[in-house]
Parts: structure tokens; sequence; C-alpha cells
């Protein structure tokens, strides 16, 4: 039994190149052949633990690193068997190099494809502005990865990083400074994609501005104004100032103020107030509460009837048609009762001395 237990290792010693190079050709072809097999099991046991509860991602996240995690088998079939046979530090350097790139070629893939799952933007109503920011996020992320990954190499290449990462910092200070106003932009696109002040199809009013939202990026909110021109306002102008959203209003105001002459009697003025009050009540479109028709105002040279009330109508040219027709409503009723408007009139007495 010795000798035989000899012979075996004499022949190994003596074949040992041999060996080596056949279990390095064996667990080359093993990993290359059961590549897909192993990274789909390896990412099936990973999303079990990860995504117990949520079979949509854990499927997204096997589909998305499968790929990537088979390209690793791979390389580590190679390096495994090339370094069987030779022992060489710069094919050490290059197996981590290759597992840097594959490790962020991994993060990059299943970031972009998993965002909107992470950040949970699904349930938003505006797909097309969760699009631009997914992407915008996603395009940020990759720039970061990859420029850790290529610290990390030229690490690993035995450069001194401490010079470039130097440069880096000033040179993006310097980036930083230049560009402020893009800068602040973009942090008031994010304001106003998590705030949600308003969504494409809205109708807005700011301080300097009055129009239907067509277009949100990043940088920018693009508006459609009365004059049916398109103005491209930048994202900090709207965020650092009052944004007033028409088009979630539950209900308008309408407030009118009809100038009667002076020599209308009062009793003319309750007649024609209570048959606007009448009018309005009876009208679907007007909010049962509050009304007000009120004698509000001895002016200048009329007398003032306060007409205040909401309607339902909120989209902007129903609403004005809907005002036309409460004012045409308004005038009939006030002449019908014997009403008569007032206009801006100014008494000049002269003094004649004989």
């Amino acid at each position: 039994m010795k000798d035989f237990i000899d012979l075996i290792t004499r022949l190994v010693e003596e074949n040992s190149k041999i060996i080596n190079i056949g279990a390095g050709i064996i667990i080359f072809l093993a990993l290359f052949l059961l590549r897909k097999k192993l990274a789909r099991g390896v990412l099936k046991l990973c999303g079990s633990i990860f995504f117990r509860k949520n079979e949509r991602n854990r499927n997204s996240f096997i589909d998305t690193l499968q790929r990537p995690l088979a390209l690793f088998f791979l390389i580590l079939g190679i390096f495994l068997g090339v370094y069987i046979n030779v022992h060489s530090i710069v094919l050490v350097r290059c197996f981590k190099i290759a597992t840097i790139f594959v490790i962020s070629w991994g993060i990059v893939s299943y970031l972009s494809d998993n965002l909107q799952l992470l950040f949970k933007f699904g349930d938003s109503t505006d797909d097309k502005l969760n699009a631009t920011v997914i992407k915008f996020i996603t395009n940020i992320l990759k720039i970061v990865i990859i420029a850790i990954a290529v610290v990390m190499v030229i690490s690993e290449l035995g450069y001194n990083i401490n010079g470039l990462l130097t440069g880096i910092g000033v040179g993006g200070l310097a980036v930083s400074l230049a560009a402020q106003d893009a800068i602040s932009n973009l942090i008031s696109g994010f304001v106003i994609v998590l705030d949600k002040p308003f969504l494409v199809g809205d109708f807005i009013e700011t301080d300097s501005i009055q129009g239907t939202v067509v277009d949100i990026t990043m940088r920018s909110t693009k508006v459609r104004t009365l004059e049916d021109s398109i103005v491209t306002v930048p994202n900090s102008k709207i965020a650092d100032g009052e944004v007033f959203n028409i088009s979630r209003m539950d209900k308008r105001l309408i407030n009118t103020d009809l100038q009667l002459l002076y020599s209308t009697t009062s009793e003319t003025l309750k007649k024609c107030q209570d048959a606007i009050m009448k009018f309005l009540k009876t009208e679907e479109k007007i909010v049962d509460f509050p009304i007000r028709v009120n004698f509000s105002k001895l002016d200048d040279s009329a007398l003032i009837i306060n007409v205040f009330c909401y309607t339902t109508i909120t989209e902007v040219n129903e609403y004005h048609e809907y005002c036309s027709h409460i004012n045409h409503n308004l005038k009939e009723i006030v002449e019908s009762n014997g009403g008569i408007f007032a206009f801006p009139t100014t008494s000049v007495y002269i003094e004649h001395n004989a």
C-alpha cells in the first residue's frame, strides 16, 4: 500500500505541470459552461433573502444582474485556470480591475432598470416627469460610480491618487462656482418634482407669468401663456416664488361690483338685491354657500351692489364663459327692476361773482 501511495505521489510530482494545466482547463470550462446557471442560482438565493415579499423586485433583481454576474464567473474561470499554472501579481491585479468594472456595470445596470421602484415613483400621475427625474438621477449615479471605479483602478495600478483627488476637488469647486445658476435650477427642479406644486397640463399663475404648463425638465418649466406663446422659465424662479395652481381649485370666485346711479331709490336697490340673490340660488353651477349680495358702498359717483359667490367651474375658458353668462343676467335683472347703471362723472360748480 505504501509503495502504491509513493508511486502515485511520484507520478503527481513528475506530471504536476500537466495536472495543473488540466485542472485549469477543467475549472475554466466548468465556469464557462455553467456561468449562466450559477449566476441565476446565486441571484435567486439572494433575491429570496432581500426581496422575500416582493416578487416584482425579486424578478427584476435577478434579470438585471444575471449578465454581469455571469461575466464575473467567466472572468473568475479564466483567472483560476491561469493562476493555477502561473502565479503572477500582474494577473491578480488584472483580475481585481476586471472585477471592479463588472461590479460597476452591475450597479449601474441595476439602478438604471430599478430606480423607479426604489424611489416608488410608480404611483404618480405624471409619468413624463418621472421619466425625466429617473433619467437625470441615473446619469448622475452613473458618473459617480464610473468615477469611483476609475479611481480604484488607478489606485490598483499603483499610482498615487492623492494628487488626482485634489485636482478633481479643485476642479469641481471651480465648476460649481461657475455654474451656480445651473445648479440652482437643478436643485429647484428636484424641489418641484418632490413637492409637485403643479404637473404638466395644469394652469398656473406666478408673479411674472400665467398659463398652462406644457413641459417640466430638471432645468426649466415651459408654460403656454394666454397669448399662446411658449415661455421657458428657470425652475429657480418658480421655486423661489408663489405659485397659484388654478387647475387644482375645486371652485372659483365671482366677485362683481354693480354701479347704480345715486338717483336710484332704496326700494329699487332692495328689489335688485333680492332678484339677484334669487337668481344665484337657482344657478346649478353656483356654490350654495357663501352667496352675498350687499349694498356695499357709497362711491364717488355711484351706489355699489357687491355680488360675491363661488362657481364649481374651474377650467379657465369655461369659467370666463360662465362669468359672461352671469354678467348678462345681472344686467337684465338690474334693468328689469328699474335700476340704471352709473358711469364715472364729475360735477363742476362755477361760482359767479357779480
